[in-house]
């Protein structure tokens, strides 16, 4: 059986992962299954061959540090240098980036992590607040994005992500997205060749659906997100299209 793996574990937003699931669902081949998988699973088991794609999402990548463990992150990493396929966002951005460094307030944490699938620096939040994964943080940030033929802008969630900075350019990486307004022209999104494979990280969080009715008691800040992102619904889906076709992944056929 053919699979995609959402990781979902200590550590992990499960509103993100549960999105990611039905994203994949979505625009991939209806062949291949979407399983949420744990750190358990990733360290344990045979997953690799039969797998197209691994995704990790939003959440707090240091706790998966110790849930994956040295063996589990190795695996991952081997996996995608042999030819697999890595989407990671916003946590599962900074997990695969060589260097990290997440500011809250007056302090900073820094780490160089074990997969660097992107050479460079994963810097974060791009909204300086001692609450970053607070509500009064979220934007709907906006972002430009190219690959080929597709060029478009448009406005995608924020929520605690970072921006991707290297101190010079290599031929392995490519900018896909740039934010527009909350840092400007850094890069928001990018396409990582890794030995055979490759992986596709982006700061936001483009697996969201902002849509539905909302009731007069609804939080007045989640409704002008729901206002403002609910309008770019097509470019929402157009990023994941693109990033889909950039990793080569098997996609539901046109109707």
């Amino acid at each position: 059986m053919t699979q995609a793996l959402v990781y979902l574990d200590e550590g992990v937003c499960r509103q993100s992962a549960e999105a990611l699931a039905l994203q994949l669902e979505e625009f991939l081949d209806p062949s291949i299954a979407v399983i949420q998988v744990d750190s358990s699973y990733l360290q344990l088991e045979a997953w690799e061959d039969r797998t197209v794609v691994l995704v990790m999402g939003g959440g707090v990548c240091s706790v998966w540090d110790e849930r994956l463990g040295c063996a589990g992150i190795e695996k991952i990493r081997r996996y995608i240098h042999q030819g697999g396929r890595y989407i990671g966002i916003c946590a599962g951005a900074y997990f695969a980036c060589k260097e990290t460094r997440f500011e809250m307030g007056p302090s900073s944490i820094e780490k160089k992590r074990d997969l660097s699938f992107f050479p460079g620096k994963a810097i974060g939040p791009l909204i300086q607040t001692d609450e970053p994964l607070s509500l009064s943080a979220a934007r709907a940030a906006k972002v430009s994005f190219n690959e080929g033929d597709f060029a478009e802008e448009g406005s995608l969630y924020y929520q605690g992500g970072c921006f991707f900075d290297m101190e010079q350019e290599v031929p392995e990486i490519e900018i896909m997205g740039r934010f527009k307004k909350l840092s400007v022209h850094k890069a928001a999104a990018v396409y990582c060749r890794v030995g055979s494979g490759g992986a596709f990280l982006c700061g936001l969080h483009p697996e969201f659906k902002w849509s539905g009715d909302l009731s007069v008691k609804a939080d007045r800040i989640y409704a002008a997100l729901v206002e403002k992102l609910s309008r770019h619904e097509t470019f929402r889906q157009n990023v994941w299209k693109v990033a889909g076709r950039k990793l080569a992944l098997p996609m539901k056929p046109k109707p």
